[in-house]
């Protein structure tokens, strides 16, 4: 198979699993998050990567919005290229990975900024989504506005969401690389009530809630992770989606070998496949840890929540 029939093979793969392809899509072995039509202005719920090493290329596509993810591999071998196309595509895979340093590096540096400006918060009452998950602040800062660049209907503007919660996205060594921003209420242009900064790294990162404790627990989002260390008093880190379990689940026990780790999955049991509960297996096993289900439809805070329901009753 020539390269170009690979990307084509890919791109059928997806359609045929409900993910709609970029139509720029690449094949460098480098992630890439992107629009999907119809969703709302700005959002990237599309993501992929697809690489041409060895003769048997294979790839990744994950629709986030609808919890659709698909690997996939090569029926057929990659014909050998010449000298020269390897050379270009080297080059290539170089430059792309460059841009997504340079990227990450830029989002980097403006997560310090927007950190510096954001105001320390402990009470509960300071942000309607903690009021509304039941939950404390643990680390978290308030951005009185958080900027947004889209594109809307052909031209660029800036949204602006105010009164905003910011998670510190951190490395295992504590360094801030991102933000997640938690709004006040779901934005009608984005259709959502969380962003992250553009062009971000995500892998690998986390927020921490708690001391170190010998037991630690690792969940996916910043409710779920409040909720379990309001509960248990044990340290939890936050890895924000369940593709990212896995990699923060090996960074925990490669620099903590003797910890005991739970991986507190999400229960999505209305989604098909089940995407949360899938991956925090993975992620269990991979570390030789203990797994944790609501035993509910949900995560542990909406499970958290149900007791609290019955609790006013």
């Amino acid at each position: 198979m020539q390269s170009h029939q690979v990307i084509e093979a890919f791109k059928a793969a997806m359609q045929e699993s409900g993910i709609e392809p970029p139509p720029d899509l690449v094949a460098d072995g480098v992630l890439h998050r992107y629009h999907i039509s119809g969703h709302k202005p700005g959002s990237l719920n599309g993501a992929y990567l697809l690489h041409l090493d060895g003769y048997k290329p294979a790839g990744y596509a994950e629709n986030f919005k609808t919890g659709v993810k698909i690997t996939w591999k090569s029926d057929g071998q990659l014909k050998p290229t010449t000298e020269a196309e390897r050379s270009q595509q080297e080059a290539r895979k170089q430059q792309n990975e460059q841009r997504q340093q340079e990227k990450q590096q830029r989002a980097a540096l403006q997560a310090g900024k927007l950190w510096a400006q954001a105001k320390e918060i402990t009470e509960r009452d300071d942000h309607p989504y903690l009021i509304q998950k039941g939950v404390d602040a643990n680390g978290l800062r308030l951005l009185p506005a958080w900027i947004k660049r889209i594109n809307q209907d052909g031209e660029w503007r800036n949204l602006v969401v105010k009164n905003v919660l910011i998670v510190p996205l951190v490395d295992i060594h504590g360094k801030l690389h991102n933000l997640q921003a938690i709004f006040p209420n779901i934005d009608p242009t984005l259709g959502r009530d969380k962003d992250f900064l553009p062009g971000g790294r995500m892998g690998g990162l986390f927020h921490c809630i708690g001391q170190p404790t010998a037991e630690k627990i690792i969940c996916e989002g910043y409710s779920t992770g409040a909720s379990l260390y309001k509960a248990t008093g044990l340290q939890t880190f936050c890895a924000m989606s369940a593709g990212n379990l896995l990699a923060v689940a090996q960074l925990v026990r490669k620099h903590r070998p003797t910890a005991k780790i739970v991986i507190a999955a999400d229960n999505d049991e209305k989604t098909a496949g089940n995407p949360g509960l899938k991956a925090a297996k993975v992620a269990a096993l991979a570390v030789g840890g203990l797994l944790a289900v609501p035993p509910m439809a949900g995560d542990f805070n909406d499970y958290a929540a149900s007791f609290a329901g019955e609790a006013e009753a």
